[in-house]
């Protein structure tokens, strides 16, 4: 998709019908350099102005990468062979009339040339970046990228995912991830390239639990890579069906949870995903800090809350600690465990839920968005007064309409 690597570029000679009183009907002759890239697309460069002495080498008009079409260009093109491959004139009124201005004609002249510096904001054989500000939004989405550099687990790099996609959508830049990143293994994601940026800048936050506003108004003279968390609802809301359409689990993730959740929905039950994150979460150092591990009893109260609405509920739980589940909750009947030990299953398992249930941390944060019900969340989490607590505010975290308990 991002593969931008120049093949070859050319000229084309334009005769341009210059319309105001002064140059009545006089026609001047521009050279237009055209780029060819590897992906099949032409851009239009520059016009460069033939007719004034000591104006031949200066631009006349210069823009970054314009995208018109993908024509097919004969073999031997760049090779002084003449061919019929050539811009309309009306591509090139599109890109440079103006009210004084009329393109009548295009002439191609095939030859090769070097190859010109500044015309892409992707690294290929040392190019240098286009450092001008830009504002046309066709010109951007070819010529300008935006990834992100954060790490973490699943739950953490899916808000930098959502976080990236409707800030590019925003800005209109192009949105990758690397084809090796962690999202990869258990989403089909298209966005995917190795390219390397160059006049690229880490965007941070403030707080990773905290919305931002900065992210609004990145500057677009350059690339940008999202090195925070982005832990808010509010830095995609208004893109949640592209949100929901990316998170595309591939398919053998999916039909494995989808056949598990199938088989407790007989009768039409209601099915509840709970979410119970220990492990790293359940020791001292970490409640200390403000990473609290739900306590059973906010568990059995949040299923109390479905059992109350829905008579037929069951509860699915996934956990990183299910033995502990499974001694706590072995009363309670209408309650199966998963035991996939595989992050993108597990996920998969409570997109597919009715409603669910969230203890602590991102990843089931993004199960019950994903399911798209009702949620009770652990009001616990971060622990009051802590020094998490100070890094995440709840009403950016947590979505209005989630109910805490």
């Amino acid at each position: 998709m991002l593969n931008c690597e120049p093949i070859f570029t050319w000229y084309e000679r334009v005769n341009l019908l210059w319309k105001n009183d002064c140059f009545r009907r006089r026609k001047h002759q521009y050279t237009a350099v055209l780029m060819c890239l590897s992906t099949g697309v032409f851009v239009v460069y520059a016009l460069r102005y033939n007719n004034i002495p000591g104006l031949e080498v200066l631009p006349k008009f210069t823009l970054p990468m314009v995208k018109y079409g993908n024509l097919s260009v004969p073999d031997n093109i760049g090779n002084g062979v003449q061919t019929n491959t050539s811009l309309q004139s009306s591509h090139y009124n599109q890109l440079f009339a103006t009210d004084e201005t009329k393109i009548i004609s295009t002439q191609l002249i095939p030859v090769r040339v070097t190859l010109l510096p500044e015309i892409l904001n992707v690294s290929t054989s040392g190019f240098s970046a286009n450092k001008k500000m830009v504002t046309n939004s066709k010109v951007l989405k070819e010529t300008h990228f935006m990834t992100i550099s954060g790490n973490g687990r699943l739950g953490n790099t899916m808000f930098q995912f959502a976080a990236l996609l409707s800030c590019a959508k925003r800005l209109n830049y192009t949105a990758f991830i690397r084809p090796d990143h962690l999202i990869s293994q258990y989403y089909l994601i298209s966005g995917t390239s190795s390219v390397s940026l160059i006049n690229v800048e880490i965007a941070g936050e403030k707080a990773f639990g905290k919305y931002d506003n900065e992210l609004e108004s990145l500057n677009t003279s350059k690339n940008w890579s999202l090195g925070g968390y982005y832990q808010s609802w509010k830095y995609f809301y208004k893109d949640e069906d592209l949100i929901r359409s990316s998170f595309n689990f591939k398919p053998d993730i999916y039909e494995k949870a989808r056949q598990f959740v199938d088989s407790y929905r007989q009768g039409n039950r209601t099915i509840v995903g709970i979410h119970v994150r220990r492990g790293d979460m359940s020791t001292s150092s970490a409640d200390a800090s403000g990473y609290s591990a739900a306590p059973i009893t906010y568990i059995k109260k949040s299923m109390n809350y479905f059992k109350e609405r829905y008579s037929n509920a069951l509860f699915i739980v996934v956990s990183d600690e299910i033995p502990w589940c499974k001694e706590n909750l072995k009363e309670d009947n209408g309650i199966a465990f998963i035991s996939f030990n595989n992050p993108g299953t597990d996920m998969a398992v409570l997109s597919l839920c009715d409603h669910v249930i969230v203890t602590s941390g991102t990843f089931g944060w993004w199960g019950a968005w994903l399911a798209g019900g009702d949620v009770v969340y652990f009001k616990g989490f971060p622990k009051p007064g802590s020094q998490l607590d100070r890094y995440i505010s709840r009403e950016d975290y947590y979505p209005p309409h989630w109910i805490g308990l």
